[in-house]
């Protein structure tokens, strides 16, 4: 059962998360900007014209970087509508659609649910599709990955979703025992999300391929 703790700390984590996104991607090219202004005009007033132009070019460069960041940004928080959509196979499909125009690793999709497990409650399938999505995210910014698989399977009692990659690998425990702002908001915001809809979450090193595996076991 989900407590208002939960939900709250869920929402925390998600706001700690954009923060630390914004603070080192957007705000750091948007320092570089405004430190190269000072820059441009220095030789303005110095009449070195040809450093000028050379410096405004630079300048155009990490003014469309930071617009690209800020989409990228944008991208990576969206969520599909439901209205759109046809359950939750049709609403991670759309997801994948949005990980692969990122330039994400290949996603081989499988779905091994029943039709009455398809229809989860517009909350699960929100917080399911959030998971998956945010791991999508951790992945292409820090695995190097060149292959992920998302299974979706069930027993008599639990659905499970499955993001399991080959890539590079790392040290669950140690980055889940950082604090928030310091490395950890997007594991965080995983086991976050999963414990404010009553679902387990795990995440482990990979066996044969590498990489890491994250499990999410959520209550029929």
């Amino acid at each position: 059962m989900t407590t208002n703790n939960e939900l709250l700390t869920a929402l925390e984590n998600e706001r700690r998360y954009v923060a630390s996104e914004l603070h080192d991607d957007v705000a750091q090219t948007a320092l570089q900007l405004g430190l190269q202004i000072g820059i441009c005009n220095k030789l303005l007033e110095r009449n070195k014209l040809e450093m000028l132009a050379e410096q405004l070019s630079q300048l155009e460069e990490r003014a469309q970087l930071v617009s690209t960041q800020v989409r990228a940004m944008i991208t990576d928080m969206r969520t599909p509508s439901v209205e759109e959509t046809d359950g939750i196979s049709e609403y991670l499909q759309q997801i994948i659609e949005i990980h692969h125009q990122r330039n994400g690793a290949v996603v081989t999709y499988r779905n091994r649910l029943s039709a009455q497990s398809l229809n989860l409650p517009l909350q699960q399938m929100l917080t399911v599709s959030r998971i998956v999505q945010e791991a999508l995210m951790n992945i292409r910014k820090h695995a190097e990955a060149k292959n992920i698989l998302l299974d979706l399977f069930e027993d008599s009692k639990y659905i499970y979703v499955t993001i399991a990659d080959d890539g590079k690998g790392f040290n669950p425990a140690e980055i889940s025992n950082r604090q928030t702002g310091k490395g950890g908001a997007g594991l965080a915001n995983l086991y976050a999300r999963a414990k404010a809809m009553g679902a387990t979450l795990k995440i482990t090193k990979g066996t044969m391929t590498g990489g890491t595996s994250v499990v999410v076991a959520l209550p029929k």
